[in-house]
């Protein structure tokens, strides 16, 4: 097929996901089919040999870049959203990745909670903890330690003024006065003390030097005692940058912004141990991630008149509000559909702890 043709049909695909004119059955469809172009892609090079070479390439290759790149358009695209909007997608505590459904009968509230506790235990918190919760978010990590640790305090950084309004906000709220939020941009971020437990939830997948970041973070601990808990999603054992395999690819540039995520294995941080080194190591099935987005989506959808009033008032359009709802459930079902492949078992979480060397 002619190259002209072939974006074409890519610009169409795009308009018709912006338009969402797209039947549910067909994005998923679609979605599955994109998916395994990935995975055949990944496979290109037959031999396990052959694989863990591109592997290494892929991990000297980001050890030339800086820490971030291409974080601060996806934040204004993703994250800067109104507060009330993401209370119709979300659960209760605002947490915008995974979710731990410990069993089929948990709420997606619960099952909020559920993966916060599991943090919490990995990553062997303990009152009166000092905690470092880099990339915060809107704080669900970081108000649900600090109303479980009464006599912790809980340092959260974030680069997004909401967010910080927003924890803010809710510790006068909750009557909590062990928070203390930074605005800064990771990459940039320096601290002039240590901390005992140091989180990053979801971080990760927006960072492309991780050398340099975990050189960065391991200053922020003390040799004795302090640990870092990272959750991040991951291929079970392949890497890669999520660029474009064509110019007929759609997937690779509608749900982020090209260049702005990297999804690496479940050990590929064990290639950056200059300054942390391995405590424990834990997998969690790309069930639980799935049915979150399906909980999204189920949620997004009894709440939609409702999203697009409150998009319609930022976006100061009926038809940017339409756009960016439609986006929004593609990324429920992106989620869904990306973590529920192969029962769960290709895109999954990998959760590692580490100790300063």
């Amino acid at each position: 097929m002619p190259p002209h043709v072939k974006m074409n049909n890519k610009a169409e695909m795009l308009k018709r996901l912006e338009q969402g004119s797209v039947p549910d059955d067909e994005l998923r469809r679609l979605i599955r089919i994109e998916l395994g172009r990935r995975l055949q892609w990944c496979q290109q090079k037959p031999t396990y040999e052959e694989q863990t070479a591109d592997i290494l390439s892929l991990v000297k290759s980001l050890r030339q870049m800086g820490i971030a790149s291409g974080s601060d358009h996806l934040n204004s695209e993703m994250y800067d959203m109104p507060i009330s909007f993401l209370k119709t997608t979300f659960g209760k505590l605002l947490k915008e990745s995974g979710y731990y459904f410990k069993d089929e009968s948990m709420t997606l509230d619960e099952a909020e909670e559920a993966i916060l506790d599991l943090y919490c235990e990995r990553a062997q918190l303990k009152d009166g903890q000092k905690v470092l919760d880099l990339g915060c978010g809107q704080g669900a990590f970081t108000l649900h330690v600090a109303q479980k640790y009464k006599d912790s305090h809980v340092t959260a950084v974030t680069n997004a003024a909401t967010e910080k309004n927003y924890i803010e906000d809710q510790c006068k709220i909750m009557g909590l006065s062990n928070v203390e939020v930074i605005l800064e941009d990771i990459a940039k971020l320096t601290m002039k003390t240590t901390f005992d437990r140091i989180i990053a939830i979801g971080l990760l997948e927006h960072m492309k030097n991780y050398g340099l970041l975990l050189q960065n973070i391991s200053q922020w601990m003390n040799p004795a005692e302090s640990l870092l808990f990272i959750d991040h999603v991951c291929h079970k054992s392949f890497a890669y940058k999520c660029e474009p395999l064509d110019e007929n690819d759609w997937f690779a540039e509608y749900f982020f912004p090209p260049g702005s995520f990297t999804m690496i294995s479940a050990s590929f941080l064990l290639y950056f141990q200059d300054d942390v080194s391995l405590v424990d190591h834990w997998i969690l099935s790309g069930k639980h991630f799935h049915r979150t987005g399906e909980e999204w989506l189920k949620k997004l959808d009894a709440n939609l008149e409702k999203g697009k009033e409150i998009l319609g008032s930022k976006f100061g359009s009926k038809e940017a509000a339409l756009k960016e709802i439609n986006h929004w459930r593609g990324l429920c079902m992106f989620s869904s559909e990306t973590f529920g492949y192969n029962g769960g078992e290709e895109w999954m979480n990998s959760h590692l702890l580490f100790k300063k060397k």
